[in-house]
């Protein structure tokens, strides 16, 4: 068959069967989307069906590169995905392994030598499940690019200067050179966004272990303070939080039950609904206090720390014995950076309750990161006066005096 006698094929399925294609391939867009969310990847998904000029445009390339009369097209049907780090490229992968009857893997960079630069992306390409009427030479497939967000800027620009530029440039090779040079520095700005990325894993790996040991000491407060307070719970009130009707205390034990186990089980989002149910239960001060407390641990949890802070502060608000809610509110303070307002918490909290190991030896560590060698060794001295078998803490302390 001639090539007029194809592409006159290939009209006519457009004609005929492209809005179809248009309403299947975003249905698999909103499909795929719906599943990197439940796996809380958060990407963009764009779907495109290749025009008819790009198509034919493509199959006369490929016709003459190839030497072919009649090339096979296969990505008629595309999705993007678009990730911020490179991990996720991966993590995407995976997912659309796990879901779909995957077929080929495509990874661009491995197609390239050492000396070369082009736009980094994995292609996969996932079967067409139903009988769509594709037109001739087309694979029944869509081709899904997986990409950071340098990548696919480089992509696009790429694409308009280079792919769909059919006329050399004056002087071809220096512009190729720039361009490879653009492309290095994305490729390396990819690089280092990802290695901040995994300093921050680890730091919120830091922070959870240090609130978990923390919650651990502390897993019988709500307990002890519900024990104090059998009497019906009067109105309390606290600025900022609306007055509620008087709560009961089976309302009150019940969330707090419920809100316990799910945190417990990690379900920090159920948590935060049962202590805010208790808080509404307008119980006293003193409960009030450790449901704070509790709620903003569940917030920290789930990286919400601006909310974690504030629930910590009210936490203090309406108990200034609570030392604990300090001790949390300085562990978030120094995470984001406010390193004195840490240290002034840390201090406070050793003010109401002296004899806590955890925070001369947390307190020390902030100070050896500021490089205060002198009160740093006094904190961890005090740690391990404590506590002789606090191995972090012997641990830095010598590495202070080799330091110093």
């Amino acid at each position: 068959m001639n090539t007029s006698a194809i592409l006159e094929q290939i009209s006519r399925a457009y004609t005929e069967h492209g809005q179809q294609w248009k309403e299947f391939l975003g249905g698999i867009a909103n499909e795929v989307t719906d599943m990197l969310e439940r796996h809380q990847l958060h990407a963009t998904v764009k779907a495109r069906v290749k025009n008819f000029e790009s198509l034919s445009e493509k199959r006369s390339y490929l016709s003459h590169a190839a030497n072919e009369s009649n090339p096979e097209i296969k990505d008629l049907l595309g999705l993007r995905i678009v990730v911020p780090f490179q991990e996720e490229v991966e993590q995407a992968v995976l997912l659309l392994r796990e879901h779909y009857n995957i077929g080929e893997i495509e990874r661009k960079s491995e197609k390239l030598t050492f000396r070369e630069f082009a736009y980094d992306s994995v292609h996969v390409e996932l079967p067409v499940p139903v009988d769509l009427q594709l037109p001739p030479g087309c694979r029944p497939v869509i081709e899904v690019q997986v990409r950071t967000i340098l990548q696919d800027a480089w992509a696009e620009v790429e694409h308009e200067l280079i792919y769909k530029n059919h006329f050399r440039f004056p002087n071809n090779d220096s512009i190729r050179k720039k361009l490879a040079a653009v492309n290095a520095s994305l490729t390396l700005a990819d690089m280092i966004f990802q290695e901040i990325r995994d300093a921050q894993k680890e730091m919120a790996l830091w922070g959870q272990q240090r609130f978990k040991a923390m919650l651990d000491k502390a897993g019988e407060g709500l307990g002890s303070v519900l024990e104090e307070h059998k009497a019906e719970l009067p109105q309390a009130t606290l600025p900022g939080i609306e007055s509620a009707p008087a709560g009961n205390r089976a309302e009150i034990e019940r969330n707090l039950m419920a809100a316990l186990k799910a945190h417990n089980d990690k379900d920090y989002k159920a948590a935060i609904q049962h202590y805010s149910r208790v808080l509404e239960c307008n119980p006293e001060l003193p409960v009030r206090s450790v449901v704070f407390s509790h709620r903003g641990m569940a917030y920290f949890m789930l990286q919400q720390e601006t909310l974690a802070l504030s629930d910590f502060d009210r936490s203090y608000q309406c108990d200034k014995h609570n030392y604990r809610a300090l001790n949390y509110r300085a562990m978030i303070l120094r995470r984001m950076g406010y390193v004195q307002q840490a240290l002034d918490c840390f201090g406070l909290s050793l003010s109401i309750m002296p004899q806590q190991v955890e925070v001369y030896f947390l307190r020390g560590q902030t100070l050896m990161e500021i490089e205060q060698w002198v009160e740093a060794r006094q904190d961890l001295r005090k740690a391990l006066e404590l506590d002789p078998g606090h191995q972090d803490a012997r641990t830095l302390l010598d590495r202070i005096l080799a330091k110093t």
